[in-house]
């Protein structure tokens, strides 16, 4: 069973990812040392139909191409997008956070509500966030959903009492954030836990998922850095 969950929520999420990837990916055509968005928002929301302006600055040569950030008008998320050489705007780092606070906000209550049904029944749920902004809940089997073969930006699935990641969750983690993707979350009716990137995911953060032993019993966390670009976040 799947329900449709598509708002401009789940595209807003969409659109801090591709723009997050492609700033990153002229970072490193360019050899930037960082960049800046020079639009004014306190949502991500805000930006869905927005004039984006990226701004790179310290770079070695000049911008080309837009890599990722031609999909954010191929899926109808902007209005345009336009990339110079400058240093105004806010660090565009920032999205990270407000992607971690959408989906706080957003996905971790309505997956406890799903939490409930997997409490009684052991079925296990997962919202799933897609690259072009559409979003969809879909219904697993006993103790066990999987992500499907799809570019997902963020997934949340939900567990009967534990919040710790299974072997099989960890797996699919790594496999979102090679792709691209920000992070997955596991929520049940007592728990959450959020493991997300604020940064490109690189070696480093690989091996430090592989290496990773969450406990079963979760200490509430704010904020937890496993590695330079990769956080935890826990909470009841």
């Amino acid at each position: 069973m799947e329900v449709e969950l598509t708002s401009n929520t789940s595209k807003a999420l969409a659109l801090a990812n591709i723009l997050v990837n492609g700033v990153e990916s002229l970072i490193f055509d360019c050899n930037c040392s960082d960049a800046y968005i020079d639009v004014e928002f306190s949502s991500l929301e805000d930006l869905l139909g927005s004039d984006i302006n990226v701004n790179l600055s310290g770079c070695e040569y000049r911008p080309d191409k837009y890599f990722e950030l031609d999909d954010l008008i191929d899926y109808g998320l902007v209005s345009s997008v336009n990339v110079s050489l400058g240093s105004s705007g806010i660090n565009y780092r920032v999205l990270y956070d407000e992607a971690i606070k959408t989906v706080l906000r957003w996905a971790i209550p309505y997956m406890r509500l799903e939490s409930l049904k997997t409490k009684e029944s052991g079925v296990e749920y997962m919202l799933v966030v897609l690259r072009d902004g559409r979003a969809e809940v879909l219904e697993g089997e006993v103790d066990r959903v999987v992500i499907p073969e799809v570019d997902a930006v963020v997934t949340v699935h939900t567990h009967s009492t534990l919040c710790t990641p299974s072997t099989t969750d960890m797996k699919s983690l790594t496999n979102l954030l090679i792709n691209g993707g920000l992070g997955f979350g596991v929520v049940s009716p007592v728990c959450y836990l959020l493991i997300f990137r604020v940064g490109p995911f690189t070696e480093e953060d690989l091996i430090t998922l592989k290496n990773l032993d969450i406990p079963e019993e979760l200490t509430v966390s704010p904020r937890k850095y496993l590695s330079n670009d990769l956080v935890v976040i826990t909470g009841y």
